[in-house]
């Protein structure tokens, strides 16, 4: 073969490369557009979703202005559920926002999708050599609590909606090649352009307006007290009496209740003595009061609920025994002495604080919040539980600074450590407070607390 061949056959190869090359480059600009185009279409759709579950928010006002005492619990979930869904809805948009700024310059336009075709800017925000980076784990800390704010939130009933958000928002680890786990936010987020990322967590904000939609939907239609009814019958056990001699007949029955949260009791009236309203929660009467002398007390009475528009009295009566306190004395069992009366035990608490969902608050506020330097150094730490609106005073806490620096803190203000730190924040970076603790009513502290994510706005 002559020189002039193989340089020919040079020319030919390089020339076609260089077409391979620009064949995939305009093919990934295709792509790039695509997704662009895609979010764009999302975006489009969540302003619309936004309008209908705004009409939908109106027709349940006007039910709930109807007929307040019976819309009174799906009033509070409903307002819970818009709370919880805006605060992660807004997280979101900062999260994009972040991305957005990190690829294009103030007053550039953002459909330029081209300069959103890289991935270093998200794979080095979301992931580190060793794995996920703290921001990274943030968001599915972020996503976790959606979820379980969610289901707090709707409490019994609503099993299509908690279906929704448990298939919407699962994180697990997803099963790949030769059945090796692969971590969700690798395998949705890592090495992909900046403008896919960008995509998927515009249809995470979708998914959240299809929560709220269905909810509010099924709230308007009745779904949700029908379903309530349904899922809330217990059995309940009745005996014959309350103790029984070893090999006797043990007799009674096994009846059909319904336990129904959708309605709160008023008007409840024991062994003569009205109940104090904060003792009365959804579809309960918590009892609270000191158990009188040694014996058999009856415990009977009425309580009154709504049921479509008119008062309804239901009556109940049972009866609890009072047995002699034994304490014993040296390392004989068998020999107990009777326990003197005590006179100062605690009132038992209206619910028990040792298993409540407790969420961190910052002036009475929680979730995901803006705030200032100046507001943030002189703001109180504590806590609330979301049921009872019971609040608390944090006894220490700690922050972290961008996720950069972490100090522990005791008391429920920032100390001059983190008063520093924080007025060297500049606008757009975020604060954590977590591991934040309380004491509750009866001495005990109280942690497990969700923690408090601010965004810092000037």
């Amino acid at each position: 073969m002559s020189n002039i061949n193989i340089s020919k056959m040079k020319k030919l190869i390089i020339f076609s490369l260089i077409s391979m090359l620009l064949f995939i480059s305009c093919s990934d600009k295709k792509v790039i557009a695509a997704f662009g185009y895609m979010n764009e279409k999302l975006e489009e759709s969540n302003q619309v979703l936004a309008v209908r579950n705004e009409i939908f928010q109106q027709v349940l006002n006007s039910k709930i202005e109807e007929e307040p005492k019976r819309y009174k619990t799906i009033k509070e979930r409903a307002e819970r559920i818009e709370s919880i869904s805006s605060n992660f809805y807004n997280y979101i948009e900062d999260l994009k926002d972040t991305i957005y700024n990190a690829h294009f310059e103030q007053g550039d336009d953002r459909t330029d999708y081209i300069k959103l075709s890289d991935s270093k800017y998200v794979d080095e925000l979301f992931f580190t050599s060793n794995g996920t980076s703290v921001d990274g784990q943030n968001f599915l800390d972020e996503i976790t609590q959606f979820k379980q704010n969610i289901a707090s939130a709707l409490g019994r009933g609503f099993a299509s909606i908690s279906s929704l958000v448990n298939a919407r928002f699962r994180i697990d680890d997803i099963e790949g090649r030769n059945d090796k786990k692969i971590p969700w936010l690798n395998l949705k987020f890592e090495g992909f352009p900046a403008i896919t990322s960008i995509t998927n967590l515009s249809q995470m904000q979708t998914d959240i307006q299809l929560v709220q939609s269905e909810l509010l939907s099924s709230m308007i239609s009745g779904e949700f007290e029908r379903e309530l009814a349904l899922r809330n019958f217990v059995g309940i056990v009745q005996l014959n009496k309350n103790a029984y001699l070893q090999g006797e007949r043990v007799k009674g029955k096994i009846l059909l209740g319904r336990f129904d949260t959708s309605v709160t009791p008023e008007n409840v009236i024991v062994n003569g003595v009205k109940v104090n309203e904060k003792f009365l929660k959804e579809g309960e009467v918590n009892l609270n009061f000191r158990a009188k002398g040694i014996g058999e007390h009856p415990l009977a009475g009425v309580f009154t609920i709504t049921e479509e528009g008119e008062p309804v009295q239901i009556r109940f009566s049972s009866s609890y025994s009072v047995i002699r306190k034994y304490r014993y004395e040296g390392s004989d069992p068998a020999n107990p002495t009777t326990e003197a009366p005590v006179s100062n035990v605690p009132e038992t608490p209206a619910f028990d604080e040792t298993k409540v969902r407790l969420a961190g608050t910052i002036r009475g506020e929680f979730g995901y919040l803006r705030s200032s330097k100046r507001t943030l150094m002189v703001s109180t730490i504590g806590a609330v539980h979301f049921d009872s609106n019971t609040k608390y005073k944090a006894v220490s806490f700690s922050i972290n600074f961008d996720g950069k620096r972490k100090i522990k803190i005791r008391g429920n203000k920032l100390d001059d450590r983190a008063k520093k730190l924080v007025s060297k924040l500049k606008k757009g970076q975020r604060v954590k407070i977590f591991d934040i603790k309380v004491v509750s009513s009866s001495g005990g502290r109280l942690n497990n607390i969700e923690p408090i994510n601010i965004k810092i706005k000037n």
